[in-house]
């Protein structure tokens, strides 16, 4: 029985597997908005049906829908910029910037840095021009590649849409049927689900905490390059970090391009070396912090799960990380108030 339960098992995982990631984003995402879920289902005189599908139409429209208008609207405006950088340059509108007449701005760069390095202006104009190319090839290539995938995409979400329906409606009793299984006195199963519920929490405010720290730094560097509506631009910066595989590059090195083309190369490059450095290596500090925080972890142990999560298993292990680990540290938990007795009795011996 036990043998035909494991092949079984092992089947199902191989048809299910695809769909995992959707799965675990669809449960996370269903846990945060949980709260506003019960909302709607007292709005709706306990109609859990209706309250689900409410939910789900509400992340269509509040959510996905002005993303992508915007996402469309920035991709042009990126693609643009690129392509009036190498047109400017092609023209030679902008050779005064690689003079090197007393004064002028290459001038001044060269002379500090003549101990380490000879800057020659015809060499680092070729330089710039190849980079403006790539990058142009670079985002009209990834935008063809964005149309093919697009019906994926779709998909994918609509999987994920979905799911949550499902998780909104019918969680708490599938959760139960999940607890039920575990072969796990009932003491420790609530050790585990409300360690999980925690993590699931820390998660989200890991997310929107690492929103609001890349959003403002994102809105200071704005604001000592002499962009215009600096506020504005760091609120966008925020809310695009927390969009997979996109994040805070897609306002700031737009804006970079758009000040170099404009004649402001020092502020062009500043933004440039602040986005890099400064605003995209933010988040996994802070994310460490709260998440460690709120499972009550070391943050150290929590910036490893999280980075080597999303190194092993792309965005998605952003999630799986600290969930894996929660997991581990609440089996650890189960483990040390199991032998409490034993393992004080072996300390008691050691002393």
């Amino acid at each position: 029985m036990i043998v035909c339960l494991v092949g079984i098992t092992y089947f199902l995982y191989k048809m299910i597997a695809p769909f995992l990631p959707v799965v675990i984003v669809a449960a996370v995402l269903t846990a945060a908005f949980y709260p506003l879920y019960k909302v709607f289902v007292k709005l709706f005189r306990g109609r859990k049906t209706i309250a689900s599908i409410v939910m789900c139409l509400l992340m269509i429209v509040v959510i996905i829908v002005p993303l992508t208008v915007f996402i469309m609207y920035l991709a042009n405006e990126a693609l643009n910029a690129y392509t009036l950088l190498d047109q400017k340059m092609q023209a030679g509108t902008i050779d005064s910037y690689f003079s090197m007449n007393k004064g002028s701005f290459l001038y001044n760069i060269k002379m500090r840095l003549a101990p380490i390095i000879n800057i020659n202006p015809v060499y680092m104009k070729a330089e710039i021009t190849d980079v403006a190319k790539n990058i142009s090839t670079f985002l009209v290539d990834k935008s063809a590649e964005l149309l093919k995938n697009a019906t994926t995409m779709i998909i994918g979400f609509l999987f994920t849409l979905f799911t949550m329906y499902f998780f909104f409606k019918d969680g708490h009793v599938l959760i139960q049927k999940a607890v039920h299984l575990l072969p796990l006195p009932d003491r420790y199963e609530k050790v585990l689900l409300t360690k999980l519920s925690q993590t699931t929490r820390s998660i989200f405010q890991g997310i929107f905490a690492t929103a609001i720290a890349q959003g403002f730094m994102a809105g200071i560097g704005f604001w000592i390059a002499g962009v215009p509506n600096a506020a504005l631009w760091g609120t966008l910066s925020g809310f695009f970090s927390m969009v997979p595989y996109i994040g805070t590059a897609v306002i700031w090195l737009p804006a970079s391009i758009v000040l170099l083309t404009s004649g402001h190369v020092s502020s062009g490059v500043f933004l440039i070396i602040w986005g890099l450095f400064i605003v995209s290596t933010i988040d996994n500090i802070v994310r460490a912090f709260v998440i460690g925080g709120g499972i009550k972890t070391y943050p150290l142990l929590v910036f490893f799960v999280v980075f080597g999560g999303f190194i092993t298993f792309g965005f998605p292990g952003i999630l799986y990380g600290p969930l894996v680990l929660t997991v581990f540290l609440s089996l650890l938990d189960i483990y040390k108030m199991e032998y409490a007795k034993v393992l004080d009795g072996m300390s008691d011996e050691n002393k």
